[in-house]
């Protein structure tokens, strides 16, 4: 999508995002394969858990914690992207019913994608015409937070060369859309209710876990008193993201002999993948130091930002004490 634009359905102009553009084309290259391939078939057993994202909020740990219960069955790989038109839509429910195992009482999968408007419209009306039950589950952040974490692994990953305050500059940028969270729900409220969604922020599920995860299994329908030594863990947490370890695998795994690496990896045996997390994102070494906005910037996005956590709010029935 280029600017000027408009996002389908919307008839409204779309800034182009050259950053998000790429993270998409890269999201596109990982299932290339299997665009050249019919469907697997084999199972017509469809999900009925989405976690719808946000970018950048700990989905990819939420997604491992989850897959621990023994009612629930999380996809390999995490991110799907089926419902994205731009990407994986046009391969079918055969292909997607595939990624599920159908003895699971809860099945799911994670795709932050799903919450990328305006740019990538539809989803949650496909979603619905997909799977009219499923329940949704929204991770979320202090917004500017996200916004910042997002750039560096957009500056790690390749995807975007900008100065910080450059980068960060545009109110229509996708930096911007994606942390407006009550906005990025509108199309879900409307498709599948209040009732079938759960917003998760990342500072419960860091410094409250037991009781969130509670609170997500009892909103499942599985056993909520079940826990594991597992939820000590945390994934692609540390300093890794900005540094070159993330930035040398991230970008080797494009090469057109390892993009199966790349695309396999969310399949690896759960005791495989935390390992090779560990070398790669490093958790141990501490959270990464995430680059100040100038003080007139901050301001503004938190200005910008406050009507739209007051709605996210008043949706989740209680404040996040974020803005």
């Amino acid at each position: 999508m280029t600017a000027g634009d408009a996002a389908p359905g919307s008839g409204q102009a779309v800034a182009r995002d050259p950053a998000d553009e790429a993270m998409i084309a890269r999201a596109h290259e990982r299932f290339a394969a299997e665009r050249k391939r019919s469907g697997r078939g084999g199972n017509d057993v469809l999900p009925n858990l989405v976690v719808i994202g946000g970018l950048k909020c700990g989905t990819t740990s939420l997604h491992h914690y989850l897959n621990l219960h023994p009612g629930i069955s999380m996809s390999r790989p995490k991110e799907l992207n089926f419902f994205v038109a731009e990407l994986n839509w046009p391969l079918g429910t055969d292909w997607y019913a595939a990624h599920f195992d159908p003895a699971a009482t809860v099945r799911g999968e994670t795709s932050p994608h799903y919450t990328d408007r305006p740019r990538l419209e539809g989803v949650a009306e496909r979603m619905r015409e997909v799977l009219p039950h499923a329940r949704i589950v929204y991770m979320v952040r202090n917004p500017i937070e996200r916004m910042l974490s997002h750039y560096l692994h957009n500056v790690g990953g390749g995807y975007d060369d900008r100065p910080l305050a450059e980068a960060l500059a545009s109110e229509e940028s996708a930096y911007v859309d994606r942390s407006r969270y009550a906005f990025q729900l509108e199309p879900y409220l409307e498709a599948f209710g209040a009732e079938r969604i759960e917003i998760v922020s990342a500072d419960e599920l860091k410094r409250e876990r037991a009781a969130t995860m509670r609170r997500l299994f009892e909103f499942l329908g599985v056993d909520p008193e079940f826990t594991s030594p597992e939820f000590e863990r945390e994934w692609e947490t540390g300093g890794a993201k900005g540094g070159g370890r993330f930035r040398l695998m991230d970008r080797a795994v494009r090469l057109p002999g390892l993009r199966a690496l790349d695309r396999n990896f969310d399949r690896l045996p759960e005791w495989l993948r935390w390992r090779v997390e560990r070398v790669v994102h490093d958790p141990d070494s501490g959270p990464a130091a995430k680059p100040q906005l100038p003080r007139e910037l901050h301001a503004r996005f938190t200005e910008l930002f406050r009507p739209d956590v007051a709605r996210l709010e008043e949706i989740a029935g209680r404040e996040f004490g974020w803005l």
